[in-house]
């Protein structure tokens, strides 16, 4: 897996149409969703994590949490972002392995939400 991290003032984005054949459903409610005083971590989850997803998933969330501590942020945006690496997992991996991010760091107590995986997303990062 690979990832950006970028702590922020605010941090938004908006899913506009699918980018894939089959994205990740998600309800008219959960296309938009903004944080403040934010760590956003921008993930690829590549082909490569395919063999061992619960180790990927394990080593980001320290590795994401790790930077939260050092920048004391406690709002974390975990964000599919397919444009850090050419070798992409299929969505079978990539959306548990993204999920397990998430549902890792609000079990260390983060505030972490996280973007839908397989959209044309538009966002705004101050």
């Amino acid at each position: 897996m690979r990832t950006l991290l970028i702590h922020a003032d605010t941090f938004e984005y908006e899913a506009k149409e699918p980018a894939i054949k089959n994205p990740e459903e998600i309800a008219d409610t959960e296309r938009r969703d903004a944080m403040k005083e934010v760590l956003v971590a921008f993930c690829t989850v590549e082909k490569e994590d395919e063999k061992n997803p619960i180790l990927i998933a394990e080593r980001a969330t320290d590795a994401i949490a790790e930077v939260a501590d050092w920048v004391k942020a406690k709002n974390i945006m975990v964000y599919p972002y397919a444009h850090l690496s050419s070798s992409l997992a299929d969505r079978d991996t990539a959306i548990p392995v993204l999920k397990s991010v998430q549902q890792a760091l609000l079990k260390k107590g983060y505030n972490a939400r996280r973007g839908p995986f397989g959209w044309y997303k538009s966002f705004d990062l101050h």
